[in-house]
């Protein structure tokens, strides 16, 4: 009986993993940077991402080498699907007549989703008072995936209800990853009973390919008001791939049954991008069709990160965990257009009954975000790159099941949530067909007094986002 209820277990835990694969989605608006995964350990995710100090998950050696000898097991498996649900609101502000302001109206809405997967695993043993270990991992670090679909309608028929027609469809797919696969080693001292000091040092490839479409595409019935060949449809591409190493190094320290202090630093590393531009645009009055592409070769810097964070298991009835950590991003070593940043991850772990735990968190994440822009002086069209702060809250919660002895599955969920202004992602005035058709007078929009010019800072978009991550694994420690 017992084999058989091991057996439906783990059934049911394929079949969760194997359901999450289809899905998860991230943020178009780092297209940069991409969308950075902090952990692919569901137990560390739903306690906040505080895992510097980690003695029981094998992916802790990710984000900590030195957790490998810390653990004081011989042997240690972990797999890991990453789900996650991006929804994206952009609004404008509203006004009455009086010029008052009402509301934010929200001119779209989108909700994606992809997904991301991770592995680990690791070996050890004991000699005297010392501890050898190796290990290797490979997950995702940056997340460029990213959907956005956008309908431009005029508002012919609005007062009676009615649906006004599309002029014009645009979207953006994103799609790429940046991986690293790495392999460690670490080796621990027992300086007492109780007490060990542990370091590691991991190294690891990291690459990627990366591509980003934008796409304006007229609809039928624009064409139909205007004829055949008139209206310009256009595609925008960047191809890219990225490729270099990372290096960390990391130190974990028992201080007796309670406490447990370590740190982790990453360095600077710079990656080789080399990639392709291109843009096509149809022939329109007076103007050629273009087809453009430029290669490029730049490098791509990732910034250093330093994190330290302690570990607190008090005495008290139900079986407790605390795991505090803060990092320091060195986001100067990419640009001074940059300032370093703090993070902050905390969480929480109680076992209430039947060895079932429960698991809280919280953390706060800054990032920077690129904004292109243009300004003309002097007649000359100048292009501009903004860097602009964004701060990302996020509660997270979670639990694990013992499948079997040294075989569990651990489930970790998070809620996220960020908002910011940004420059409209597709300008006001592509969409005036007059400078199509040569005529003085609007064929596609109902009103003449529109004036379709491109907004700036002065009217930008307010930005929305949230984000439910669900992340599931296996893991396995003997």
């Amino acid at each position: 009986m017992t084999s058989y209820k091991s057996f439906k277990a783990l059934f049911l835990t394929l079949l969760i993993l194997g359901a999450g694969i289809s899905l998860n989605a991230w943020s178009i608006t780092d297209t940069y940077f991409g969308n950075k995964i902090g952990t692919m350990d569901p137990r560390a995710f739903a306690m906040g991402g505080a895992t510097v100090y980690n003695d029981i998950q094998p992916f802790a050696i990710a984000t900590n080498p030195a957790n490998l000898t810390l653990m004081r097991k011989t042997f240690g498996l972990q797999g890991t699907v990453g789900i996650n649900r991006n929804e994206d609101n952009r609004a404008i502000p509203l006004y009455n007549s009086f010029d008052a302001y009402i509301d934010d109206a929200v001119i779209n809405s989108n909700i994606n989703a992809f997904y991301d997967y991770a592995g680990s695993g690791y070996a050890s043993m004991g000699i005297g008072k010392f501890r050898l270990g190796a290990g290797l991992y490979y997950m995702p670090i940056s997340n460029f995936d990213g959907k956005y679909l956008e309908e431009i309608r005029n508002n012919r028929g609005t007062d009676n209800d009615g649906y006004p027609e599309k002029i014009a469809i645009n979207s953006i797919e994103n799609e790429g990853l940046l991986n690293k696969a790495a392999g460690l080693a670490s080796v621990g001292f027992a300086i007492a009973d109780g007490y060990d000091l542990n370091l590691g040092f991991d190294f690891g490839l990291v690459n990627g390919d990366v591509t980003q479409m934008k796409t304006i595409r007229w609809t039928k019935w624009s064409e139909d008001q205007v004829g055949a060949d008139v209206l310009p449809d256009s595609t925008y591409t960047n191809e890219f791939s990225l490729e270099g190493n990372q290096i960390k190094a990391g130190l974990s320290m028992k201080l007796g049954p309670r406490f447990g202090l370590a740190a982790a630093y990453t360095m600077k590393s710079t990656l080789d991008c080399s990639g392709t531009s291109t843009i096509q645009q149809d022939a329109w009055l007076g103007h050629a069709a273009v087809d453009v592409a430029n290669d490029y070769e730049v490098d791509y810097i990732m910034p250093s990160e330093i994190r330290v964070g302690i570990n607190y298991q008090p005495r008290n009835v139900v079986r407790t965990w605390f795991n505090l950590d803060i990092e320091r991003v060195q986001w100067t070593d990419i640009s001074d257009m940059y300032d370093d940043v703090y993070n902050l991850y905390a969480g929480v772990e109680h076992h209430i009954r039947n060895r079932i735990p429960f698991r809280i968190g919280f953390q706060a994440v800054t990032n920077w975000r690129l904004e292109n822009e243009s300004q003309t002086v002097a007649g000359v069209v100048v292009p501009l790159t903004l860097a602009k702060k964004t701060l990302t809250p996020m509660i997270t919660a979670g639990s694990s099941i013992a499948l079997a002895e040294g075989l569990s599955l651990d489930i970790g969920l998070g809620y996220a949530w960020r908002e910011y202004e940004s420059l409209d992602l597709f300008r006001d005035s592509y969409y005036n067909d007059k400078i199509y058709t040569g005529s003085s007078t609007y064929a596609l929009w109902p009103n003449s007094y529109i004036n379709l010019t491109d907004r700036g800072w002065d009217n930008p978009d307010k930005v929305s986002e949230n984000f439910i991550t669900l992340m599931t694994g296996l893991k396995f420690v003997w």
